[in-house]
């Protein structure tokens, strides 16, 4: 089957071209949104709490959350195509279509649920301005502007951005009112007094909880994203610019708030103190209403563009309905309706202390996540990441992301809480569903490189025996019902521990053959992933399949991931003489390389009965074999069971008996050392004992040679006779040797260490001898001269002589020690090399290439 890619994944608003720029479409929206009721409200209440200072400090800590996260928006914008959906698109195109859905579908709802909040605060401050005390009223007015808002909802967003852009000024109306006004009444004294906690308010992190969310706005022009002509370049440049100018502004009323009024009057008037020190009074009503206005025109324009990029990715059954735009700019009318609604029931249930929290909680994950999707794309590597903007860095990313984390159990750890579980929920509910893939995220570039980096690390990591992976080649035939069967016996033998690989060999060459194995391939890959959760398919196309067989076996792996067991099924029950010839000698080729074969038994008789027979009485029969080969039949046997088929199934080892030595006491305390649970049973050693032993279980594994050629079992029955008196059956034939009871410190690389120990030891040992003895040459030769050249007394000369025997004596003593143990050293320099080459750590003689012959490339 060939799958092809026709038709066009855009969905018409992808591809209709945006209107905005970058001062409509992101920079008003955010700066609107960030300078809300915060300022107006909350700012004089933390200077009056925490003083200067500290009021500072929450405004440094606030924005580098905002700045961290305005970078990683920066470099996920200019690495895509935006297009609608704001954080949710960014999110989902980089983590994957669980991770971004579960953020987009709290972040609508929030951004909805936001719109009702303003709402009411623009209704309270109405209410409160008429001198009324009404909750009906307020919910009323809070109502009305709900509806108003959707009718330019509906309209479209370039008479949302008109109308944004008069908002716009009467908040400079207002700020500017407060900033004339303020600093006539500004006092360099009464800035020192409120420099350092002088009222008595709330602590430093109740503070930082009330301001936060002032800085939370600078996204909302994200959400706009599939309205910008330039989305990339208008993101970065318009989020960046109202995060600087509302840094400012905040930075300038906090310093001119100290210095204008005291700090108990800042904590006690702090909803009206701004509008007293203004030029104008009433400024400060407009302000309000303009802050409120602002950020639910905002949020009104945002949520339900969201809700369209979800629907556009089916995320969820029956959002579809909502992908459906309207007008040439493609306006999401139908998710405004649902905006609408959502804020209205908000508005009605009156009391939203409860949820707020929460809500503020999404708004703060939705950053993190997108500081974690940057730092994602950095770690992973993809060739396909290169952003337009430069300033980005993967530790910065990091920082923001567990910025955000700190803010979260800063302000409210209870609600940041809940809506980890909720967003937790959703991820695992859209895992679970399996929502179709409609784009290539970073997921395989971040598991590519996790791969790579493993691969190197694998390679400096000591494997012994004791870990033996099976890393199986199964070559699979034409018919399908036994290639089905091939690889379920393949993947009970791989048992979740190593990687399999079905291959078919096709015999033939040239591009025709070359493109049907593409195909092919591709079919393989289908069925096999019905069959084993992680096997893979390979089509090889090659002359002959002894000459396809022995390249895959050199050549399949990477590093020290290597093919290490090839699976065949029994082809020579019936074929002629040559084609037994043929079939033994792929067998013995792939010895010959080095890996260990199985010869799988499928035949329709014995699989019917494995699938007759229950769960819980299904039995595995090992037949033993007091050699390699017997500890490689027991460790399959093992990892048959570890597969779902297998979990119940009982495993029984037959000891053949040499003679009158009954072996099974010593294999049951092999097994026991070895932690493998199996029944010993000792048997008769004859072709009628093993035709009883095997044949009465469900599967059987037993011992495999291959003898000039052809294949043969125990008591050297040929293969085709043996496996038609047995169940389903794996013969095994094994190269490799390994240690079932072996513990960390024993094996290959501990006997490495301990010589390697030993020869180092025995090395210094040589060189202190050779210095004795060279030290003793030295004077016996000193001894000689002095007898030779100088004129000495009788009993000076005597005792000279018996002292240049005795030098000359400890000097050849000294010798044969010296001799003796560079003998030893060496052997142990020998033993260490044979050992560390073993281990596959000898370096390449070169020439080894000079005598190899000719390369043909």
């Amino acid at each position: 089957m060939v799958w092809t890619r026709s038709v066009s994944t855009d969905s018409p608003r992808d591809q209709t071209a945006g209107t905005l720029g970058t001062f409509g479409g992101v920079f008003t929206p955010s700066i609107l949104t960030i300078l809300g009721l915060v300022l107006f409200l909350r700012v004089a209440y933390v200077v009056g709490s925490v003083g200067l200072v500290q009021a500072l400090v929450i405004l440094a800590l606030a924005t580098s959350v905002s700045v961290l996260t305005s970078v990683s928006l920066a470099v996920l914008a200019t690495n895509l195509r935006v297009r609608g959906g704001g954080e949710y698109f960014l999110i989902s195109r980089t983590l994957g279509v669980a991770f971004g859905g579960a953020v987009g579908i709290v972040l609508y709802l929030a951004i909805s649920v936001s719109i009702a909040f303003y709402a009411i605060g623009f209704a309270e401050a109405v209410v409160t301005a008429l001198g009324r005390e009404s909750a009906g009223l307020v919910q009323m007015v809070a109502a009305g502007l709900v509806l108003v808002l959707a009718a330019v909802g509906v309209v479209g967003a370039d008479v949302a951005t008109r109308l944004q852009y008069l908002v716009m000024a009467l908040l400079v109306m207002a700020v500017g009112s407060f900033f004339v006004g303020a600093l006539g009444e500004f006092s360099a004294g009464r800035l020192s007094d409120n420099v350092g906690k002088s009222a008595s308010g709330v602590g430093f992190w109740e503070a930082f909880a009330i301001f936060f969310p002032a800085v939370t706005g600078f996204s909302q022009g994200v959400a706009m994203s599939g309205d910008l002509k330039s989305p990339g370049r208008s993101i970065t440049r318009g989020t960046f610019a109202a995060v600087g100018l509302s840094t400012v502004v905040y930075l300038g009323v906090i310093v001119v708030l100290a210095g204008g009024a005291p700090a108990a009057v800042l904590v006690e008037d702090t909803t009206t103190i701004m509008g007293d020190l203004s030029l104008a009074g009433w400024t400060m009503l407009v302000g309000v209403l303009a802050a409120t206005v602002s950020s639910a025109l905002a949020s009104t324009l945002g949520g339900p563009r969201v809700l369209q990029r979800l629907g556009e990715d089916r995320v969820l059954p029956g959002f579809e309905h909502f992908a459906a735009g309207s007008g040439p700019a493609n306006n999401p009318r139908r998710a405004v309706g649902v905006s609408v609604v959502i804020a209205l029931v908000t508005v009605a249930a009156g009391d939203l202390n409860a949820i707020a929290p929460v809500i503020s909680m999404f708004f703060l994950a939705s950053y993190g996540m997108i500081n974690y999707a940057t730092y994602y794309e950095f770690r992973a590597g993809s060739t396909a990441f290169r952003p337009r903007f430069r300033w980005g860095d993967h530790r910065a990313s990091l920082a923001g992301a567990i910025a955000c984390a700190g803010a979260i159990v800063a302000i409210n750890p209870l609600a940041g809480t809940l809506a980890a579980l909720v967003l937790v929920g959703l991820y695992s509910y859209l895992r679970q569903r399996d929502v179709t893939a409609r784009w290539v995220d970073s997921a395989g570039a971040h598991h590519y490189t996790q791969l790579r980096q493993h691969l190197h690390s694998l390679a400096d990591e000591p494997i012994g025996s004791r870990d033996w992976r099976p890393c199986i080649l199964a070559f699979v035939p034409r018919d399908p019902t036994n290639r089905r069967r091939m690889v379920t016996m393949a993947s009970w033998l791989e048992g979740g521990s190593g990687f399999l690989t079905a291959v078919r060999v096709l015999e033939g060459s040239g591009p025709l053959w070359r493109r049907q194995a593409r195909e092919i391939e591709e079919d393989l890959g289908a069925e096999i992933r019905e069959l084993a959760d992680r096997a893979f398919a390979r089509v090889l196309v090659a002359g002959d399949d002894d000459v396809g067989v022995q390249t895959l076996v050199q050549a399949h792996g990477i590093g020290n991931v290597r093919a290490n067991l090839t699976v065949f099924g029994v082809r020579d029950l019936r074929g002629s003489e040559a084609d037994r010839q043929t079939y033994g000698s792929m067998l013995q080729n792939c010895v010959r390389f080095g890996t260990n074969v199985a010869v799988i038994n499928v035949r329709d008789d014995a699989w019917q009965r494995f699938e007759a027979t229950p769960e819980g009485e299904r039995s595995i029969a090992l037949w033993w074999s007091d050699d390699q080969v017997g500890q490689l039949i027991t460790l399959l046997g093992w990892l048959c069971q570890r597969h779902r088929d297998w979990d119940d199934a009982s495993i029984v080892v037959y000891v053949p008996q040499v003679a009158d030595e009954d072996e099974t006491p010593r294999v049951a305390k092999l097994l026991e050392d070895a932690r493998i649970d199996a029944d010993v049973v000792a048997v008769e050693r004859s072709p009628a004992a093993f035709a009883a032993a095997l044949g009465g279980a469900t599967l059987a594994l037993a011992p495999l040679r291959v003898r000039r050629g052809t294949a043969i079992g125990p008591f050297e029955t040929p293969l085709g006779m043996l496996v038609e008196s047995l169940p389903l059956a794996v013969m095994i034939l094994a190269t490799e040797t390994l240690d079932l009871d072996a513990e960390p410190d024993e094996g290959q690389v501990a006997e490495l260490a301990r010589a390697a120990d030993q020869a180092r030891e025995a090395a210094k040992w040589v060189a202190q001898l050779d210095h004795e003895a060279a030290r003793l040459l030295v004077e016996v030769e000193s001894l000689r001269l002095r007898l030779e050249g100088e004129a000495l007394e009788p009993a000076s000369r005597a005792e000279l002589e018996q002292r240049l025997i005795e030098t000359d004596t400890a000097a050849n003593k000294a010798y044969r020690k010296y001799v003796d143990a560079r003998s030893r050293s060496a052997r142990l320099d020998a033993r260490v090399a044979e050992l560390d080459s073993a281990h596959g750590s000898r370096r390449a003689d070169p020439d080894i290439w000079r005598s190899a012959g000719p390369f043909h490339g």
